[in-house]
């Protein structure tokens, strides 16, 4: 059991002691001697469940129908739970009725709550609640029994079952201070301040709101060595302005059934959330990091309560009172594969952060959102940063304005994270699995290389994403890269060359691929695959290879196997020269030592001379020849177009690296276009 889990059992445990007390009083015309025997009576079914029950005086004031009861002390069966209440005051009581009973206030002055054992993972809770008030209670008149067995929840189960029962207008409670001390590790202090609670029925509460959450404590060291400078020590935090609405403790209450026991819903799930915002967060960890986020979001949260079974949730709490260093290979595996199980419990619609501010050793960050869409069957449907801004290792600022993963997988995360050594290439393939989808957009960061070391390289839009898997392969893929820029230089290679000679200071580039399989056809399509740098050119390839069987997706091996098989088809290729051909002639030109026009016809007589040697040897190349003499002589648009004339096995093709047989196997088609 985790700390979480510890913090509902003390905290369930406290709002079972406020509620149920008022199932006590409510007789109108008691006498003294009436409420002591009342009172006596309820302490005496406690203790008949084995409890220790006990209080000090009880006294009825006839004219407000009041019931003030003071030192009360209850002690569970197994000792692992306890209670105190200094003072119990009950006003407006009803007549019992079916062993419920009503009254219009109740106020518990001086309430703690303890935890030890078992009930307290193996080690110690404690709650104090100087003020609690309620108003319009309706409930048991006496405790209700947890059934079957104590384990773990079994104080957590009595509160649920309690609060199941029970009906109450609005819970005030001033402030709570908790001090939990897990076994083996650091105490976590934790406050609350201004806790209200209205429209409680039947397991549900209508609206929740806490002014304030404090917290602190010291994080276990994982044994690692340590760069030199100050350790990382102690952790607080604290929440401001936290707004529940829609709650709903009924899949809490079919959790915690003991080993064996079976109820409606338990492999469903079921929610406990609505909606819960909050305001300002701020985390900070002395010679540490410091994050901020102004406001928190989570909407429809629900778990699946089988996921969170005793001997599944004790396991991992004990793998994790262990240091990351203490774990054997076995303990690592088996501790991912309990989070996994109970990360698969787990589901909501929306966990949002906003305004998330970082700070550490002097650097700085923020993220203005951080959404995580659809969570259920540990797949998420898309996780998101946006708005990122930093400093990169020398100071200079970069940002993301966004980032996104989709359809994440977290069992084939936890899958990945659990070997042991670098994926292998097959076990890479799992890539493919662990998400669908990946965009990222305004990207800018610094360059860092000489004179342009203050010249961002800026990505405008990144996106990939693959589906319609038949295997271990994707069968569909689509890829953009769109409007990446940066410095250039003269020594930065073709095309840059000619750009940093004409005075152009960045390239901008982009680059898209779509690709397709059709099963039933057994063909692959590239439509399109493009690239382009601006002022420079644009290329755009299209092509079909044909007999790929459905085994290729399988896997890597499905993959090798099947290239023997497969058959080149059409392939279309279009070349538009977007100012490159211009910049090349001027500079070549000027290299040579003669005019632009000089150059150009050179070059065309050159062309034209190798066209004629290329349809003396390949006659069907004719079309093709003219065509690149067009676009040489007035650079715009060519396109050529290359069909198969019988079956080309791919292989042999990319094997034989004559171009000869390239004019033999396929025929051509081209045209040439003015800009």
């Amino acid at each position: 059991m985790d700390r979480k889990i510890v913090v509902r059992i003390a905290g369930g445990l406290a709002v079972l002691v406020v509620l149920s007390a008022a199932g006590w009083f409510g007789f109108l015309e008691w006498t003294r001697a009436k409420v002591r025997s009342e009172v006596d009576a309820a302490f005496a079914a406690l203790r008949e469940t084995g409890a220790k029950a006990s209080f000090t005086d009880a006294s009825f004031d006839p004219r407000e129908r009041a019931v003030t009861v003071s030192g009360i002390s209850i002690v569970s069966p197994e000792g692992g739970a306890s209670l105190k209440i200094a003072r119990l005051f009950a006003r407006g009581g009803e007549r019992p009725h079916d062993r419920r009973v009503s009254v219009e206030a109740l106020d518990v002055d001086g309430l703690e709550v303890a935890l030890t054992g078992e009930a307290a993972a193996g080690g110690t809770v404690t709650y104090t609640l100087p003020k609690v008030m309620i108003d319009q209670y309706t409930g048991p008149m006496t405790l209700i029994a947890a059934g079957e067995g104590d384990g773990p929840f079994g104080a957590l189960r009595v509160a649920l079952r309690q609060i199941a029962a029970t009906t109450a207008a609005k819970v005030t409670i001033p402030e709570v201070k908790g001090r939990i001390v897990p076994a083996g590790a650091q105490p976590v202090e934790v406050n609350y301040s201004e806790i209200a609670a209205e429209g409680v029925n039947a397991g549900t509460i209508r609206s929740l709101i806490v002014d304030r959450v404090t917290f602190a404590f010291t994080p276990p060291s994982d044994g690692a060595d340590r760069a030199p400078g100050p350790v990382p020590g102690r952790i607080s935090g604290r929440i401001d302005g936290i707004v529940a609405a829609r709650i709903d403790t009924a899949p809490l209450l079919a959790a915690t059934n003991p080993p064996g026991a079976t109820s409606a819903g338990m492999d469903n799930y079921g929610l406990i959330y609505g909606k819960v915002v909050t305001g300002p967060y701020v985390l900070t960890q002395d010679n540490g990091p410091r994050m901020r986020a102004a406001s928190l979001l989570m909407e429809q949260v629900g778990i699946r309560p089988s996921a969170f079974d005793a001997k599944r949730t004790t396991a991992l709490r004990d793998l994790q009172l262990k240091s990351s260093s203490q774990l054997t290979p076995d303990e690592r595996r088996r501790a991912l594969d309990l989070s996994r199980d109970i990360i698969d419990g787990i589901a909501f619609r929306t966990l949002a952060a906003s305004g998330v501010e970082t700070e550490q050793d002097g650097q700085k960050g923020r993220i203005a959102s951080m959404r995580i869409e659809g969570l259920a069957a540990s797949v998420i449907d898309e996780v998101s940063l946006e708005g990122m801004e930093g400093a990169g290792a020398g100071g200079a600022p970069g940002k993301v304005g966004r980032f996104a993963i989709r359809r994440l997988d977290l069992n084939q995360l936890s899958r990945l994270a659990a070997e042991q050594n670098a994926p292998s290439p097959v076990s890479a393939l799992m890539l493919f699995k662990l998400f669908s989808g990946i965009e990222l957009s305004g990207v800018e960061v610094p360059y860092g290389e000489g004179d342009a070391r203050n010249e961002p390289v800026k990505i405008g839009a990144f996106a990939l994403s693959w589906g319609g898997s038949a295997g271990a392969l994707p069968t569909r893929l689509d890829l953009a890269l769109t409007d990446v820029s940066g410095p250039i230089r003269a020594d930065d290679g073709e095309p840059f060359t000619y750009l940093a000679a004409a005075g152009i200071k960045r390239a901008t580039v982009s680059f898209a691929l779509k690709a397709a399989y059709d099963a039933s056809a057994r063909t692959l399509t590239v439509a399109p695959a493009t690239a382009e740098v601006k002022e420079a050119f644009r290329l755009s390839v299209e092509s079909a290879i044909g007999d790929v069987p459905p085994a290729a997706f399988s896997d890597a091996t499905g993959f090798i196997s099947a290239l023997p098989t497969v058959a080149a088809g059409p392939v279309k290729v279009t070349l538009t020269d977007l100012g490159l051909a211009r910049l090349m002639f001027a500079q070549l030109a000027a290299s040579e030592g003669v005019s632009e026009e000089e150059y150009r016809r050179q070059v065309v007589e050159m062309v034209e001379s190798m066209v004629a040697d290329l349809t003396e040897a390949a006659p069907d190349a004719a079309d093709l020849g003219s065509a690149v003499v067009a676009f040489v002589r007035q650079p715009g648009t060519l396109t050529v177009t290359a069909t198969p004339k019988e079956r080309v096995p791919l292989l042999a093709l990319a094997a034989a690296f004559d171009p000869s047989m390239l004019l033999e196997a396929f025929s051509f088609t081209a045209t040439a276009s003015a800009p």
